[in-house]
């Protein structure tokens, strides 16, 4: 006799034709799977279960969530001595004085600043009409 092995959806003994064959047939291979997804039999054809709790997170879910919660409460808690309206002021600050570098900057340095995509164009325009110069120059033989 050769190496069987029992059906994990109906339990039959079956011969397998390969190794990782798990079901006798491909119809207990489709009902497992039905099975396996929550597809209910209705009228003639298998039709996947609907959901009844739509919009709602599984409890698991849930209860991660309000354990991260609670988790961000207590450290905040620990973090009693810290003045929020200091940071937030010193965040302000920071910004101001960035702003302010960057202006003065544009006004007094202007070539210290990286190019932008205006620059680029420019630049671009100014080349193709240097090769316009020297093509006419080229058929033309004209001096400048």
């Amino acid at each position: 006799m050769e190496n069987q092995k029992n059906c994990k959806h109906c339990n039959e003994l079956f011969t397998p034709r390969r190794r990782n064959h798990l079901y006798c047939v491909s119809s207990c291979r489709t009902m497992a799977s039905y099975k396996r997804n929550n597809y209910k039999y209705i009228a003639g054809h298998y039709q996947k279960e609907k959901n009844t709790n739509q919009g709602s997170l599984p409890v698991p879910i849930t209860q991660k969530v309000e354990e991260s919660i609670a988790a961000l409460e207590a450290r905040v808690k620990k973090l009693d001595g810290v003045n929020v309206s200091s940071v937030t002021n010193s965040a302000l600050g920071s910004l101001a004085a960035n702003a302010t570098i960057n202006g003065a900057k544009r006004l007094f340095a202007p070539n210290s600043l990286p190019a932008t995509k205006g620059d680029v164009a420019a630049l671009k325009n100014e080349l193709n009409e240097l090769k316009l110069m020297f093509r006419n120059y080229n058929s033309n033989k004209l001096p400048f």
